[in-house]
């Protein structure tokens, strides 16, 4: 199992250089930044990680053809590509309802569509690798005909639903499956409490409808001990994820987990 940092575009840059330099010294396979719209831009953010790395992939966890049109991203992306040397990866999605709703007032239209026409679009221009943050079914079945990987978030039985409708639409092609759920290293029941709370309200009911609601912490966050958190990973590798992505909050000293975890 490839493991990689997830960070967020709501932290503060020195903080996510500081866990990026954890990461990149363990070796870890990437870097994926997920963008807060209403926080700081995705790519200066991706810019200022490229700069300041050397062998480690960066990626975008997602950003989204409603934010800019599709010129915009693939002139972004190349700069990004051309300041790393080649090691970025295209994450692409639809992104937050919400926040898109209040960002353009209205809510997204032809989703399907507009996500596969961009996809297309900047595989074509760009030459670089594109990756799919999707959720629903029709979508997940667009990222196996389409894209070179999936990034998966949602309760386990969901995860085992989305690689096996990713796999059939793939037509035999290989589809890189990354997960992307909340981590915490040690042990804080309200705030995995909490985490989950918030991941609940954005769940589609596709997903929602393959979860045990009595065991919500479990199935949505991979938390406990060193050898605890070892064995969830090793469970969603059996269930065909390549990657798995440590995001926020890490835990209790977020730049100290990195030591701690070593590369499992």
């Amino acid at each position: 199992m490839k493991l990689s940092l997830g960070i967020v575009t709501a932290m503060e840059i020195s903080e996510s250089l500081a866990l990026a330099k954890a990461v990149e010294k363990k070796r870890y396979h990437r870097i994926w930044v997920g963008e807060d719209i209403f926080h700081r831009e995705i790519f200066t953010y991706l810019s200022i990680l490229s700069l300041n790395s050397e062998r480690i992939g960066l990626g975008s966890g997602i950003t989204s053809p409603y934010v800019r049109n599709g010129q915009v991203i693939a002139s972004s992306a190349k700069a990004v590509s051309e300041l790393c040397g080649g090691r970025f990866t295209l994450g692409l999605g639809v992104g937050g309802l919400p926040e898109l709703e209040k960002l353009t007032g209205e809510r997204p239209k032809n989703i399907i569509g507009t996500m596969e026409k961009s996809a297309l679009y900047l595989k074509e221009r760009l030459g670089i690798e594109i990756f799919m943050g999707v959720r629903g079914p029709r979508m997940l079945e667009l990222a196996g005909k389409i894209s070179d990987g999936v990034i998966l978030s949602g309760p386990q039985g969901y995860i085992e639903k989305a690689v096996e409708i990713v796999d059939n639409a793939s037509s035999g092609r290989r589809v890189e499956k990354v997960l992307w759920n909340a981590f915490y290293l040690g042990e804080n029941p309200k705030l995995v409490s909490k985490i989950t709370s918030v991941m609940l309200e954005s769940m589609p009911e596709f997903a929602l409808q393959f979860m045990d609601r009595e065991r919500a912490e479990d199935e949505l966050c991979i938390y406990g001990s060193k050898s605890q958190v070892r064995d969830q990973i090793a469970a969603y590798e059996d269930m065909g994820i390549d990657e798995f992505v440590i995001g926020p909050p890490y835990g209790d000293k977020p730049r100290t987990v990195f030591e701690k975890l070593g590369v499992l």
